[in-house]
């Protein structure tokens, strides 16, 4: 229940930020900053994924 909490805490502050950003920064910049930040949580998932696959540390 409190790493629920905790999780949801930090989901809403995400959104909080994300809404004060994009009233403050012009409109293609903040599309084009979004999907730089969407796709570096994807590559660095799929990098990390590749890393605990092929990488051994003995």
């Amino acid at each position: 229940m409190k790493k629920r909490l905790i999780a949801l805490a930090i989901i809403v502050a995400v959104i909080v930020g994300l809404l004060a950003y994009y009233q403050y920064v012009p409109f293609w910049a903040s599309i084009v900053s979004t999907g730089a930040f969407i796709a570096g949580l994807v590559l660095g998932w799929y990098g990390k994924k590749w890393s605990d696959e092929h990488v051994t540390v003995e």
